[in-house]
C-alpha cells in the first residue's frame, strides 16, 4: 500500500502542478478549487475539509508521541511517570503552536526541512540494514483479508506521505510563486515519499516475528531498533518524535493560513486576520493549537489511548483524501475555463481521483459509530458555518501573482488566458 500511495501522491502533486502553473495560492487548495468551479459552497467547503483535516492530523500525531514514549519505556523497563506522559501531549501540542508564529523562512529552512530530512536518512538506513537480509519482491504484495482493509491502508499511508503540501501556503513568501512552490512539492514528495517507501519495506524486511503480527504491533520500529542497542533505540525515538512535531508545525501552519486567508475573504470572523510582529496570523494559529489539544483530550478520555488514535486518524484520512479528490475533478475543468484542456491535463488528475476515491468509499463504507458522528459533526459545523458567515464573504476568491501580491482571482486569470 506504501508504493500506492506513492504512485497516487505522484498523480496528485502532478494535478496540483497544473494548479500551481497557472496560480499561486493565497491560503489554501480551495483556492484552486474556486478556480474551476466557481462555487462558494464548494470552495468553502474544501477550505473547512482542509483546515480540520490538518487540526486532526495534529492530534494523531500528539497521540502518537505518546505512543511512542510508552513502547519505548517498555523496551528499556523503564517505568515513566503517567504525569510525565501526559506533559508530553501538553508539549507537543503547544510546540508547533508556538513555532509556527516564528517568520515561517526561517521556520521551514531550520526546522521542518532539517528534521525531514534527518527523519528520511533515518528510514534510508532502515533500508540499506535490511539488504542484508537479501531483496523480496513479494514483500510489495499487500495482503490484506477484504478491499476495506486495504483501503484503509491506503488511506492512512497516503495522509503519512503528506509533507509535500505545506509548500502550497508559501505563495507570498516566495519569490517566483509558480515556480517554487511545484519545485517544493515534488521535491518534498521525492524525499518524504520514498525514504518512506524504502523504510517500511526496511521494517518489514528486518521483521523477526511472524509478519502477521506486524500490524498488531504497537511502533515496530522501536521493536526493530531495540535489537541494535539503545543507542540505535534513543536516535531513531529522537528523530522519529522531532519529525511528528515538524510534521505538526507545517499542518498548524497550513490550518492557520486557510482561517487566515478565508478571513480576508470575509469568510471567516476578521479576528482571524489579526498577525503577530512577525506577520503571522496570531489567532488563527493559536485557535489551530487550541482545537488539537481540545480533539486530543476528549478523544482520549472518551476512547483511551488506542482508540482515539485509531479513531481520528479514520476520520482525518477521509477529509484529506476528500480534499483531493476536490482537486483533482477540479483540474481538468480549470484549465477548460481558462481555454487550454489537453488530453494530458485530462487522463492524469481523473486517475489520481479514481484512485483516491476508491479509498475513500470504501472507507466511508467501514466507518464505525464514533467516525459516523465525527463525520457528522463535521457537516454541521460546516453548514452552520456557511449559513452564518461565509455565505456572505467570497471564499477561494483570492490568489498571489507574480510580485506576490494578493489579487482576486478573477483579476488575476485575465492576465492568465493572455499569456
Amino acid at each position: 500500500t506504501t508504493f500506492l500511495s506513492l504512485v497516487a501522491s505522484a498523480l496528485w502533486i502532478y494535478t496540483l502542478s497544473m494548479y500551481t502553473r497557472k496560480i499561486a495560492s493565497a491560503g489554501g487548495y480551495y483556492t484552486f478549487n474556486y478556480g474551476a468551479w466557481r462555487s462558494k459552497k464548494f470552495a468553502f467547503l474544501e477550505a473547512l475539509t482542509e483546515a480540520v483535516a490538518y487540526i486532526l492530523l495534529n492530534a494523531v500525531n500528539v497521540i502518537a508521541i505518546y505512543s511512542i514514549l510508552s513502547v519505548t519505556s517498555n523496551l528499556l523497563n523503564i517505568h515513566i511517570p503517567t504525569w510525565v506522559l501526559y506533559l508530553s501531549l501538553f508539549l507537543a501540542v503547544i510546540y508547533p503552536t508556538i513555532a509556527s508564529l516564528i517568520d515561517i523562512r526561517k521556520l521551514l529552512g531550520y526546522i521542518v526541512t532539517i528534521s525531514a530530512t534527518a527523519e528520511a536518512i533515518l528510514l534510508i538506513v532502515l533500508f540499506l540494514l535490511s539488504l542484508s537480509n537479501g531483496f523480496h519482491l513479494d514483500y510489495f504484495l499487500p495482503k490484506f483479508r477484504s478491499p476495506g482493509d486495504l483501503a484503509t491502508a491506503f488511506v492512512l499511508t497516503t495522509v503519512s506521505i503528506s509533507g509535500a503540501g505545506a509548500s502550497t501556503y508559501l505563495g507570498e513568501e516566495t519569490k517566483d510563486p509558480h515556480k517554487n512552490v511545484t519545485k517544493g512539492m515534488w521535491l518534498a514528495l521525492i524525499i518524504g515519499g520514498a525514504s518512506m517507501f524504502l523504510g517500511t519495506y526496511g521494517i518489514i524486511a528486518l521483521w523477526s516475528g511472524a509478519l502477521t503480527n506486524i500490524t498488531s504491533t504497537p511502533q515496530p520500529l522501536f521493536v526493530e531498533m531495540i535489537r541494535y542497542g539503545s543507542i540505535a533505540l534513543f536516535i531513531s525515538l529522537i528523530l522519529s518524535i522531532n519529525s511528528l512535531l515538524s510534521s505538526n508545525i507545517g499542518t498548524t501552519v497550513g490550518s492557520a493560513r486557510i482561517l487566515y486567508n478565508l478571513a480576508r475573504e470575509n469568510a471567516a470572523p476578521s479576528i482571524f486576520r489579526r498577525l503577530n510582529q512577525k506577520g503571522e496570523p496570531l489567532f488563527a494559529t493559536v485557535i489551530a493549537g487550541v482545537a488539537t489539544g481540545v480533539i486530543t483530550i476528549v478523544s482520549i478520555n472518551l476512547l483511551g489511548f488506542q482508540s482515539a488514535l485509531n479513531e481520528i486518524a479514520a476520520v482525518e484520512g477521509i477529509l484529506w483524501l476528500l480534499g483531493r479528490i476536490f482537486d483533482g475533478f477540479g483540474a481538468p475543468i480549470f484549465y477548460w475555463r481558462i481555454g487550454n484542456l489537453k488530453l494530458g491535463y485530462v487522463i492524469i488528475p481523473v486517475i489520481a481521483t479514481l484512485i483516491n476515491s476508491w479509498g475513500d468509499i470504501q472507507s466511508i463504507l467501514s466507518m464505525d459509530m464514533v467516525q459516523i458522528f465525527s463525520l457528522a459533526s463535521f457537516g454541521v459545523l460546516t453548514v452552520v458555518w456557511y449559513a452564518l458567515k461565509a455565505s456572505k464573504g467570497n471564499p477561494g476568491s483570492l490568489v498571489v501573482d507574480e510580485n506576490n501580491k494578493v489579487i482576486t482571482i478573477d483579476e488575476y486569470l485575465k492576465k492568465v488566458v493572455s499569456r
